[in-house]
């Protein structure tokens, strides 16, 4: 796994082969390509669990059952890794609303993890000790980005993307929507917030934060955002209800590091 970011401290430890260890107060994410040929496909989707088989033969269009297959099967073998269980062990429990969590008493160590892609890119974190979210958007042209701000986002937050230079608006959109789902995620099912009623700093160049949540920057003072470049012309960000904490982005290659495990 080739590390194409940079943190205080490794946040995930290679132990021994199908084995990984997360380091206490530290997020760990893994960037992978979801554009995999057929064959690599069918291989991943062996060891999805019948639900999940049914789940993907549901989708419509083929481009999002191969996410759906790549991503989810992946994520099997990193939460193996660090269970110490082989991929196909994995069960998951679901909320109400879909949110799905390590089912109880299925693995030994807990394990919070949170998945987003965008287009053929998708991101993996995941952290030994609170819930977490993450989101990835590829930056595109968006000609409606100011009327989609001011009737979705905060007046503050409308207000900033169109005071910032015509050539980052765009920046400055998809960073404010990233952390903004990323935070969504991270509250949990069942408890997100509708997008007007918290404010992060999305001003290309500003330290990334929460600002106000309800109106109160007490509260969103417990909450922290990290920045993820996962690729050129990407934006993501992690949240988390903890202090600041080494964050790792790196390379998940699906030749040499997933399908090896998958004979566990």
């Amino acid at each position: 796994m080739s590390e194409i970011g940079s943190a205080e401290a490794p946040a995930v430890v290679v132990i021994v082969p199908r084995r990984l260890a997360l380091v206490a107060e530290s997020i760990a994410c893994w960037r992978l390509d979801v554009e995999q040929p057929a064959e690599v496909v069918a291989t991943l989707a062996g060891v999805l669990s019948p639900d999940e088989q049914e789940r993907a033969a549901r989708f419509v269009f083929g481009p999002d059952r191969r996410r759906f297959i790549v991503t989810r099967a992946c994520l099997r073998a990193l939460l193996g890794g660090c269970c110490g269980v082989p991929p196909r062990a994995i069960r998951f429990a679901y909320a109400r609303h879909g949110k799905p969590s390590l089912a109880s008493g299925s693995t030994g160590a807990p394990v919070h993890f949170s998945v987003s892609y965008s287009q053929d890119l998708a991101v993996i974190a995941l952290a030994p000790d609170a819930p977490l979210g993450v989101d990835v958007e590829a930056i595109r042209r968006m000609p409606d980005l100011l009327d989609i701000a001011s009737r979705h986002f905060t007046a503050g937050e409308a207000d900033t993307i169109a005071s910032v230079p015509l050539d980052e608006r765009d920046l400055a959109f998809f960073l404010c929507w990233t952390r903004k789902e990323a935070f969504s995620k991270a509250l949990g099912d069942g408890l997100s917030l509708a997008l007007d009623r918290y404010r992060v700093a999305c001003r290309p160049g500003d330290p990334a934060r929460i600002l106000e949540i309800d109106g109160d920057a007490t509260t969103a003072a417990a909450w922290s955002v990290f920045d993820l470049r996962p690729a050129p012309a990407f934006v993501g960000a992690a949240v988390m209800r903890a202090g600041p904490r080494p964050v790792t982005l790196v390379h998940l290659d699906v030749d040499r590091d997933v399908l090896p495990w998958l004979d566990g």
